[in-house]
């Protein structure tokens, strides 16, 4: 009896300490959700920089803008192209009903019919080549000006007013903008606690002593380290940063893993 009794509290405290070992306080740490190198796919010279570095941006403000007059010159020359293309069209189409009334009546060749068929095309082929080619000026245009494409903070501006910028070949680098809302926290945990968290699992976290929003982001399946008790796998968990907060990236923030 008194061995069964041992055994039983052996098997019991075996359970404790299988708890306790997938209880853990985990180093986490933070990283950028989304890091990007703004450029322009167009060339000229910049005409104004609206940001400067630790500047918070929203989705869709102007960051850096080029000389804007040549561009829109260029799509007024192209309006002009295209409606006059569409008014020769229109004056094509009404010569085609009328070669087809006079075709019709036998009055006129099969020469002369051809003739105003083929006007035809070439005006119709004038007026969708002056129609893209007014998309293409007004599409520079829209290119001229470099946006933010998500809410974010400017980390780094590579450009002054009056800087030429050349996009022949490649984009250059104007301005570096990262996710301030959104987080990514790197950690190695072992294969039991990998085995217990789930994507997109809630997680108790910490920085600087507060709580912050957290949750399982994704869990490694090949080992990216090594420990005394076996492999290690990588966790990475989606930091949500409260309203006025800002973490920074290299900081730590402790994920606790019950």
């Amino acid at each position: 009896m008194t061995k069964l009794k041992h055994r039983m509290a052996t098997c019991l405290l075996g359970i404790c300490a299988s708890v306790a070992a997938v209880a853990a306080d985990v180093p986490a740490v933070v990283g950028w959700s989304q890091k990007v190198e703004l450029g322009t796919l167009v060339s000229g010279v910049v005409g104004e920089v609206h940001v400067r570095p630790g500047q918070i941006v929203s989705k869709g403000d102007e960051l850096i803008s080029l000389d804007g007059r040549s561009f829109s010159g260029q799509v007024n020359r192209r309006l002009a192209a295209s409606k006059y293309a569409e008014a020769a069209l229109e004056e094509a189409e009404r010569e085609d009903e009328r070669a087809v009334e006079l075709y019709d009546r036998t009055v006129l060749s099969d020469f002369e019919r051809n003739q105003a068929l083929i006007a035809l095309h070439s005006a119709r082929a004038r007026a969708e080549a002056a129609r893209v080619d007014l998309i293409e000026a007004r599409l520079e245009l829209e290119r001229s000006v470099v946006r933010a494409p998500f809410d974010g903070i400017v980390l780094a501006v590579n450009v002054s007013p009056g800087q030429t910028i050349v996009s022949a070949w490649q984009s250059q680098p104007l301005v570096t903008l990262s996710d301030n809302r959104v987080y990514r926290a790197h950690a190695q945990i072992d294969a039991t606690l990998a085995g217990q968290l789930g994507q997109g699992s809630a997680l108790r976290a910490t920085l600087r002593g507060q709580a912050v929003q957290a949750s399982v982001d994704y869990v490694g399946f090949e080992p990216v380290g090594q420990s005394g008790q076996g492999p290690l796998y990588e966790l990475v968990a989606r930091i949500v940063a409260a309203d006025g907060q800002l973490l920074r990236v290299g900081e730590t923030v402790v994920l606790h893993l019950d």
